[in-house]
């Protein structure tokens, strides 16, 4: 609960939960390599409301405010807290962004199709198709868009991005799971990657 020690940066509470903040944002965030630090700026009423900055290398991209806040749900929705207070998932926010209106998640995908060819677009729309409904048991798919395709002597590899509507992360071990129906699209399941991982 906010107490009015909270407002002020000299008093021994505020001292206390901000390093407690800090180490919580600095365990959830230290995942991006171009992660610095995790500020507090302020305390405020409402519970207790932190009002804080995740700063980063600017020598590589950033992760978009939406990335960040799946990643901070994703690791509060674990509920392993050590601290006597939980983060309400809910009320993250960074910039204009909230569980209400993030952007969609992106996961690539790459796998080869034996025997498809350069120009059988019926088998591309079946797979598109195959891979959009595997994935809608486990997340809410907005599309699924082939970025390359390369043929192979006859077969053809395919690399595209699909679209979900999360508020964690995607579990990339369930994605790859669920793509094992392609196999009914003559997907050679050991060329399957997503996010550069395949199936154990």
């Amino acid at each position: 609960a906010y107490t009015e020690a909270l407002s002020s940066r000299a008093s021994g509470s505020y001292r206390e939960l901000e390093e407690e903040v800090r180490l919580m944002l600095t365990r959830m965030l230290s995942t991006y390599e171009t992660f610095l630090q995790a500020n507090v700026l302020e305390f405020m009423n409402g519970s207790v409301v932190v009002r804080g900055e995740a700063l980063f290398r600017g020598d590589a991209p950033v992760p978009t405010n939406s990335h960040l806040i799946r990643t901070i749900v994703t690791e509060a929705s674990r509920g392993r807290s050590i601290f006597g207070w939980q983060l309400e998932p809910r009320s993250v926010q960074s910039s204009g962004f909230s569980l209400e209106n993030l952007d969609p998640e992106k996961l690539s995908i790459s796998l080869t199709v034996f025997q498809l060819g350069r120009s059988k677009t019926d088998p591309l729309e079946r797979l598109i198709s195959k891979v959009t409904g595997s994935l809608s048991a486990l997340y809410r798919v907005r599309n699924f868009t082939i970025t390359r395709l390369r043929n192979l002597s006859g077969d053809l590899e395919i690399t595209g991005d699909v679209y979900l509507d999360t508020i964690v992360h995607a579990d990339v071990a369930e994605v790859l799971q669920a793509l094992t129906a392609l196999a009914t699209c003559s997907v050679d399941l050991t060329s399957l990657l997503v996010e550069g991982k395949d199936s154990p």
